[in-house]
């Protein structure tokens, strides 16, 4: 693997009006010594995502799933793909900023940290309700206590990682159990996680956002399994 190459790996699901957008933001970030490998996963988009793709085939590294598999999956693909020291993951629909990939990369390139996780809670974030505000909250505090670490958003999808890290860590998880599946490894492999403060928009469930409300129990009960699941 060539340390100077970071992969960005963008999973997509029905967000045609995005992905222009998304990839003039990363082709125009400035990342010096480092060059870019972007990696588009299609996660079974029916609104002319994949179309898309496929017409930027010849440009970016493309990955197609026939039918939708969810954010685990598309993930593990893009992982797959992938060829850079440097892994990270960016969401199309700009929720979380582009911006924010160089501060997620300095830890790791300074050797103080395996993975770094954007914290919506350090940074500038966008507007959510007390119930969700206080959800959240719960829940990363339900992970601190299991895997003793301190880590303040551990379901972001702003996530850097060095490459060594999936060399010893095996993904199963399909969907949004992926979060708790990613950071318990992590933790039990004996890595170390930092948190950096990142800029978060926050969209509703009619603007697209797709994350519902009962995944989080089931995040909940794969932080259960993982604590204990042999790996």
């Amino acid at each position: 693997m060539d340390d100077k190459i970071v992969s960005i790996i963008i999973p997509i699901y029905n967000e045609k009006n995005f992905i222009l957008e998304t990839l003039r933001q990363v082709e125009d970030l400035a990342l010096p010594g480092l060059k870019k490998e972007i990696i588009l996963i299609d996660d079974g988009s029916q609104d002319g995502s994949r179309e898309i793709l496929e017409s930027l085939k010849d440009k970016y590294r493309i990955v197609i799933h026939e039918k939708n598999q969810g954010v685990g999956a598309a993930v593990r693909d893009g992982l797959k793909a992938s060829t850079g020291n440097y892994i990270v993951r960016q969401d199309v629909d700009l929720e979380y900023a582009v911006s924010n990939i160089p501060q997620l990369l300095q830890p790791l390139i300074r050797g103080e940290a395996d993975a770094v996780y954007g914290s919506r809670t350090l940074g500038k974030q966008g507007s959510y309700s007390k119930l969700y505000n206080f959800g959240s909250a719960a829940v990363n505090k339900l992970f601190n206590l299991l895997y003793f670490n301190r880590i303040y958003n551990f379901t972001t999808a702003a996530k850097a990682f060095k490459r060594e890290i999936f060399d010893k860590i095996t993904l199963e998880e399909d969907r949004f159990e992926t979060e708790s599946e990613i950071s318990a490894k992590i933790i039990r492999r004996g890595f170390k996680i930092v948190n950096v403060p990142i800029v978060h928009r926050s969209r509703t469930m009619e603007q697209g956002k797709k994350m519902r409300w009962y995944y989080t129990f089931k995040i909940i009960a794969a932080l259960f399994i993982y604590r204990f699941k042999k790996i």
